[in-house]
């Protein structure tokens, strides 16, 4: 099982936003699928469930719960991005003791994916660190956008309150 270190998850998911051409929010995530020959299929599935990257005879499919809000669908669609580029071979025969750390890696490149740093940090500041703006330029949730200018370091991380923001 090979560990990857943060900035190599984020460098990957960059590349992958360079790649397709990206230079403005929102990252098309759908697009970024379809690109990679994933095919996404949406559900109406109970609320506990995300989305699914299946591998049905070296064909890859994310399945996805239609009852979320958009946001929610980008990032997860993100992170199965993520565990496609990442763990593509080892999906089907992760162990439980892998799959905390695989999915903690697909989480961090999801969330490069969704919010590329470099158009994060144009962004910000063009429109003063508006989390609430940022977050609805780039398709993600309140929380997210929050996280991502948190760890840019464009705000501090004392000036919000977590239980105050809408998820």
């Amino acid at each position: 099982m090979i560990i990857y270190a943060h900035w190599y998850l984020r460098q990957r998911a960059e590349d992958l936003v360079k790649k397709f051409g990206f230079r403005n929010p929102p990252v098309d995530l759908y697009n970024v699928a379809c690109s990679l020959g994933i095919e996404i299929i949406e559900l109406s599935l109970p609320t506990w469930f995300f989305g699914a990257l299946l591998n049905i005879k070296g064909d890859y499919y994310i399945i996805l719960n239609k009852l979320m809000p958009q946001s929610r669908k980008n990032f997860t669609i993100a992170h199965e991005i993520a565990h496609y580029q990442l763990h593509g071979g080892e999906i089907c025969s992760m162990k439980n003791s892998k799959r905390d750390y695989f999915h903690r890696e697909a989480d961090i490149f999801a969330a490069e994916l969704c919010m590329p740093s470099f158009m994060v940090i144009r962004e910000a500041h063009n429109w003063g660190n508006d989390y609430k703006f940022l977050a609805h330029l780039f398709g993600v949730s309140e929380i997210a956008m929050l996280r991502k200018l948190q760890e840019l370091r464009l705000i501090p991380a004392e000036n919000y309150a977590w239980s105050c923001v809408k998820k």
